[in-house]
């Protein structure tokens, strides 16, 4: 490994820092110095201390959450008893993680969605609450769907005991548009069509399915099974 590549004791212009480039042979008495066994422990110590120095480096990367790497997630994970499908990218198991931290006490609106944008973001994502009628609502666009189980769990975690909590996908399919005329939903954008709530359609996630047997779904089509609430 060669001192001047190393990006711990490079500035931001590229420029090598002098200061805090090792350089033990300096401590060493003048006398020890010249002797050319001690140069190369020096140079030894050197290579030692870029290496320590680059470790604590990770250690201060891995102190922040949107930072970190594979093994932090993994302690982290195990430490909130987060469950992974096995599809999240790195940067999703990081928003699993910072949502944990942010949903503490206490349980608002605000501190729903601070939750929420922390894990799917908040283009992803439509929050309905009903204090009267009791009911917590996630509408979850496609992009968030392996998030799904994850996220009605937190919820669920998060909210009343006494309040309905539901999880459901925007998954605005053909027949969804078909009550509606061209004019009709010419005013809206490709990207609200499929998005807006207007044509939304309720969507059985596997959580639900797995509630029945294989000789009970059957007898449904795979559109029946996507789209009707059993």
């Amino acid at each position: 490994m060669g001192l001047e590549s190393d990006s711990n004791i490079r500035g931001g212009d590229g420029t090598v820092n002098n200061f805090v480039i090792p350089d033990v042979i300096r401590y060493f008495p003048q006398h020890i110095a010249k002797i050319e066994e001690f140069k190369r422990i020096a140079k030894v110590y050197d290579a030692q201390l870029v290496l320590i120095w680059d470790e604590l480096d990770r250690v201060m990367e891995n102190r922040h959450m949107d930072s970190m790497e594979d093994a932090e997630c993994d302690y982290w994970e195990k430490l909130m008893q987060i469950r992974l499908t096995g599809e999240e990218t790195m940067e999703d198991r990081r928003r699993n993680i910072k949502g944990h931290w942010v949903s503490g006490l206490p349980y608002t609106q605000k501190k729903f969605r601070e939750v929420l944008d922390a894990i799917v973001g908040e283009k992803y994502y439509k929050l309905e609450i009903n204090q009267q009628e009791k009911y917590l609502k996630v509408s979850l666009m496609l992009e968030a769907i392996s998030k799904d189980d994850y996220i009605y769990d937190l919820m669920r975690a998060m909210a009343p005991a006494d309040m309905v909590v539901k999880v459901m996908i925007i998954y605005n399919r053909y027949r969804s548009f078909k009550p509606y005329t061209h004019q009709q939903m010419a005013a809206y954008t490709h990207y609200q069509l499929r998005t807006a709530t207007d044509f939304e359609t309720e969507f059985n996630t596997q959580r639900n399915l797995a509630t029945f047997k294989h000789n009970q779904l059957s007898s449904y089509m795979q559109s029946a099974l996507m789209t009707q609430k059993l």
